[in-house]
């Protein structure tokens, strides 16, 4: 049926012992469990920013500063976990594995530099603050489903199907 995929990745067939999460507590993978925080955060400052415009009212330009700032903290700590499972599970470094940290990390630089320009006023957004937030929801989209794709497809960090 459609349960049978094909494991492989660029570096070759694995076992699928070696595509365990090696960032777990009791076998549990953490970088999953994360990765909602920045997603989350990183999305609704996106949403912030577009009230703003609409009302040009200074709570969402605060609001949108306090989300960024939350999704940099989550996305540190995604980007360590994730980092844990790249280094050590080989099948995690192919094409795809290298796009989404390579996205995830430029995101990250985005969020940084929004937030720096937004320290200029805690009322008022910049012009610049609002595309990099923006460029970094939609970049968020693209290395949200390379994630979900490593996971569901390749089982980077799945627990294997004998084990559950």
């Amino acid at each position: 049926m459609g349960m049978a995929r094909d494991r492989s990745s660029s570096a070759g067939p694995l076992a699928p012992t070696e595509h365990r999460s090696t960032a777990a507590i009791a076998g549990h993978p953490l970088h999953p469990a994360v990765v909602p925080i920045p997603i989350g955060l990183l999305s609704a400052a996106a949403v912030s920013d577009v009230a703003y415009l609409i009302t040009g009212e200074g709570f969402f330009a605060r609001m949108s500063r306090w989300l960024i700032g939350g999704g940099i903290v989550g996305g540190l700590m995604a980007a360590s976990l994730g980092l844990i499972d790249f280094s050590t599970i080989r099948a995690a470094r192919g094409p795809m594995g290298i796009a989404h940290a390579g996205g995830n990390a430029a995101i990250l630089g985005m969020s940084a530099v929004s937030l720096v320009l937004r320290q200029q006023s805690a009322s008022r957004v910049p012009a610049a603050a609002l595309g990099l937030s923006a460029a970094a929801a939609a970049m968020l989209a693209i290395t949200g489903w390379l994630g979900g794709e490593l996971a569901f497809r390749k089982g980077i960090g799945v627990v294997p199907p004998a084990e559950r």
